[in-house]
């Protein structure tokens, strides 16, 4: 059974501070990581091929985007985040109550165009910092 996106959540908690929801989002990309490759091939290597071993594991960044609103404090927590350059807490809870938690930076916090018959948004990328937890109920 496929699970729905509707309900899930984004939840942000600055470094020394309390975790808040940030609202009016419209998409979470995906959580996802890439390893480096060491070359471990030597000249007794069977029938001439390359061998490799997996090295260090980089759990990339994270691309939010949504709907600009001044008074949300989510949002404002990002922001706040930004200017800081602290990581913070980031959980996301899907609809099915699995959730995916991990260390991030703001490394990129952005207000939207502004076009006619267009909402403004806010676009935001968080660089994951370590490795994410994934729990499911």
């Amino acid at each position: 059974m496929a699970v729905t996106a509707q309900g899930t959540t984004l939840k942000f908690t600055p470094q020394g501070g309390e975790q808040v929801t940030v609202g009016k989002v419209v998409s979470i990309g995906e959580i996802g990581g890439d390893s480096q490759e060491i070359d471990v091939t030597t000249l007794d290597s069977q029938g001439g091929y390359r061998e490799y071993a997996q090295g260090y594991k980089d759990a990339g960044s994270l691309a939010v985007q949504g709907y600009h609103d001044k008074s949300d404090a989510g949002q404002a927590a990002l922001q706040g985040a930004f200017d800081t350059g602290k990581a913070g807490a980031v959980e996301i809870a899907f609809s099915d109550g699995a959730k995916a938690t991990f260390s991030a930076y703001v490394k990129r916090y952005a207000l939207g165009a502004a076009k006619v018959d267009g909402a403004v948004g806010f676009s935001v990328t968080l660089r994951i910092t370590g490795k994410v937890s994934y729990t499911t109920t």
